[in-house]
């Protein structure tokens, strides 16, 4: 049954011998192989949902510039512009997350100041979060060199700082730390909220994953972009994590090994 498909078939455990231990170690193949049928079956539902969305607004647009129901002014082509850069980053990170699964995503490790990147990506967002009202408490150590690669370290923390930008409500605040240990560098983000539930924070970095109740898709995003931190900072021998902030909202926490330990190791 397993073999043709079926994966809700489940074999009576009633002994705790071979047999039994087999029996139960079918029982978690089935569960598993019905898991990830399930998550591929939402994944597929989400990316057409997330591809129609933005198709639908561009075929409407044009076809009343087509009726001469709309005309062709710079905030109709502002509107499609932005619809196709809905589509745009869709399709870059669906790209990038199937290259990471199959371990094809490149990296071009080299020093890395981490402290100036996110810096740099700080000053990037000043403008965005000072029209949102977000107050910004930045805490950065200075020169903290780790190995990696500049270019998805910065997506790493681009990701981050929009992901801040959409969900945390106006007038709020968002607190950036990044300090070192003797082997990790720790780059927490802290927000004012809306909170997350406890229940719902080991699944924020799975694809597509949005907390529906204050995190939705009317802010935008396609619940990629912390799936996509995962992979980047997994890459680089990191972990993250996410927790309820003292703030009242969520705390991700970013933990990448210091150039210095990784020679010690070596």
């Amino acid at each position: 049954r397993l073999s043709g498909g079926n994966y809700n078939g489940r074999i009576p455990v009633t002994s705790q011998d071979e047999i039994g231990r087999l029996s139960q170690d079918f029982n978690q193949l089935a569960q598993a192989l019905a898991h990830n049928e399930q998550l591929r079956r939402s994944c597929m539902a989400d990316v057409s949902h997330e591809l129609r969305t933005p198709l639908a607004v561009l075929k409407g647009e044009l076809e009343a510039v087509e009726d001469g129901v709309r005309q062709m002014t710079p905030a109709t082509l502002a509107s499609l512009q932005s619809e196709v850069e809905t589509l745009t980053k869709l399709v870059n990170d669906l790209y990038d997350l199937s290259l990471s699964d199959v371990g094809a995503l490149s990296y071009r490790m080299t020093q890395v100041d981490i402290s100036n990147l996110v810096q740099v990506t700080l000053a990037a967002f000043g403008k965005c979060f000072h029209e949102r009202g977000l107050r910004l408490d930045a805490m950065i150590s200075s020169s903290i060199i780790i190995r990696g690669d500049e270019g998805r370290l910065q997506q790493l923390f681009n990701n981050l700082l929009e992901n801040s930008r959409r969900y945390v409500e106006h007038g709020g605040t968002l607190r950036i730390k990044c300090d070192a240990t003797d082997s990790d560098v720790v780059i927490e983000l802290e927000d004012s909220g809306p909170g997350v539930p406890l229940n719902i924070l080991p699944h924020l970095f799975e694809r597509f994953f949005r907390v529906e109740a204050s995190r939705n898709r009317a802010h935008g995003g396609a619940g990629l972009g912390l799936a996509i931190c995962r992979n980047i900072v997994e890459a680089h021998g990191g972990s993250v994590t996410a927790t309820q902030a003292p703030l009242g909202g969520l705390l991700i926490g970013v933990r990448l090994p210091r150039v210095e330990f990784l020679e010690r190791v070596a």
